[in-house]
C-alpha cells in the first residue's frame, strides 16, 4: 500500500508521499477504477433515462414567496442506487428531509420541520455500505464515499452572479450544479472532455488530530476566488489548526464534506485543502476540496462520456481546471500545448466503460 507521512515546519504544510506499491496495491488501484467507470456508466444510465445527470443539491431556500423552493440535501450518487441493483435501499430515502452536516461530527437526517425534538430520517441510508462508492485503497468505512462529483474550478456552489460571496467563473461550471441536475446538451466541450467523478479520501474521524492529506482545516474569513483559496489555504495551515475530520462519511448528502470536490488545486496537492467560515458551516463553505487518493503518482477520473483515466499529480492546473468545465471552450490539447506540454498528464488509454 502507499504510504504517505505529514510534517509542519514553520507553520507551513508540507505533504511528503512516500509511494510504495505492491501488489495488492496495484491491484487497488485498477479495482478503485473500475468502481469510478462504475459510478460513470449508471451516471450515463441515469442520463439516457431522464436526459439529465442526476441532481444534487445542499440544503438551501432558493426564490421568494409563494414560489420559494426549499432544495434538500442530497447527494448524486442517491440517484445511482437504482443503476446499481439497489432499488430497495432506494426506496429508503426521504427526500424531504433536513441533512445535519456540520463539520466536526458525523452526519445525520431528520425530518422536518427540524429542531431539538425531530424525528430521525434516513438512517438506513446513513447505516448502508455501497461498495461501489468506496476505493478499495482507503479505509473501507461503513457508509462511506469516495468518489465524488466535480462541481467546477471554483470555491464556490452558486455561479459568480451577484449577490453570491464567491464570486469565481469557475463556480458552477462543472458537470453538477447545486440544485438541479445539469442535461447533456449543456456539454459544449464534449462529454469526453469533461471529468464526472473523482477520488477523495475519508476522515479520519479524530477531531483531535489534523491530518493534512484527509482533512479540511477552517479558514476564518471568506474566500472569494480560486487564487486566493490556494494562497490562504497553503498559508494559513498549522499543526493545531481547527478542521473537519469526517469527510466521506456518508453518500447520501450534497455538500463539500461528502460528495462534491473542486479544481481548485490539482490532484493530492500539496495545498491542503480548507473551508470558509467554521464549524458552523453546514456542508462545508467555499474552499479547495481537490481529488486526493493513496494511488502512487495521481487519481482515477471518470469522464462524462463513461471512459476512466488516471490523472498524474503533475498535471497542469491549467488543463486540469479546463477539463473540469462542461461549457468553457477550451481546446484542452491547445491549451496543453500553451503550457509547454506536448500532450495532457492524463493517460488517454481508455478503459472500456463496460461493467
Amino acid at each position: 500500500m502507499d504510504a504517505v507521512r505529514y510534517s509542519i515546519a514553520h507553520s507551513a504544510m508540507q505533504f511528503s508521499a512516500i509511494p510504495i506499491l505492491s501488489s495488492r496495491g496495484l491491484a487497488r488501484s485498477r479495482n478503485g477504477e473500475g468502481r469510478t467507470i462504475a459510478n460513470g456508466v449508471d451516471a450515463q444510465n441515469h442520463a439516457a433515462t431522464h436526459r439529465s445527470f442526476p441532481a444534487t443539491s445542499a440544503r438551501y431556500g432558493e426564490g421568494r414567496g409563494a414560489s420559494r423552493v426549499i432544495h434538500s440535501s442530497i447527494s448524486p450518487h442517491v440517484r445511482l442506487l437504482p443503476y446499481l441493483d439497489r432499488t430497495a435501499l432506494y426506496k429508503t430515502v426521504e427526500f424531504d428531509h433536513i441533512g445535519i452536516d456540520f463539520p466536526g461530527r458525523l452526519p445525520d437526517s431528520r425530518r422536518p420541520p427540524g429542531g431539538r425534538n425531530a424525528e430521525p430520517a434516513n438512517q438506513i441510508a446513513l447505516r448502508t455500505t455501497v461498495p461501489a462508492f468506496l476505493c478499495p485503497a482507503d479505509v473501507q468505512r461503513t457508509a462511506g464515499n469516495n468518489y465524488h462529483a466535480c462541481m467546477g474550478y471554483g470555491p464556490g456552489i452558486f455561479d459568480s452572479r451577484p449577490p453570491t460571496l464567491c464570486p469565481d467563473p469557475g463556480n458552477a461550471v462543472g458537470a453538477f450544479v447545486n440544485g438541479r441536475g445539469v442535461r447533456i446538451a449543456e456539454f459544449d466541450d464534449g462529454l469526453s472532455q469533461t471529468v464526472l467523478f473523482s477520488e477523495q479520501l475519508i476522515g479520519d474521524l479524530d477531531p483531535q488530530h489534523y491530518t493534512p492529506w484527509t482533512d479540511a482545516f477552517y479558514y476564518g474569513g471568506n474566500l472569494y476566488s480560486g487564487e486566493e483559496t490556494r494562497r490562504q489555504c497553503r498559508r494559513f495551515a498549522r499543526a493545531d489548526s481547527a478542521h473537519d475530520s469526517f469527510r466521506g462519511t456518508t453518500w447520501l448528502l450534497g455538500s463539500w464534506r461528502q460528495s462534491w470536490y473542486n479544481h481548485v488545486a490539482t490532484p493530492n496537492s500539496n495545498i491542503p485543502d480548507c473551508s470558509a467560515g467554521s464549524e458552523l458551516m453546514v456542508g462545508g463553505g467555499s474552499g479547495s476540496y481537490a481529488a486526493r487518493s493513496y494511488h502512487t503518482g495521481g487519481v482515477n477520473v471518470v469522464m462524462v462520456d463513461g471512459s476512466a483515466r488516471f490523472v498524474s499529480e503533475q498535471i497542469d492546473l491549467v488543463v486540469w481546471q479546463a477539463q473540469s468545465s462542461r461549457a468553457g471552450g477550451e481546446a484542452i490539447g491547445d491549451v496543453a500545448a500553451s503550457h509547454g506540454q506536448h500532450r495532457v498528464h492524463a493517460s488517454v488509454a481508455h478503459t472500456s466503460p463496460k461493467r
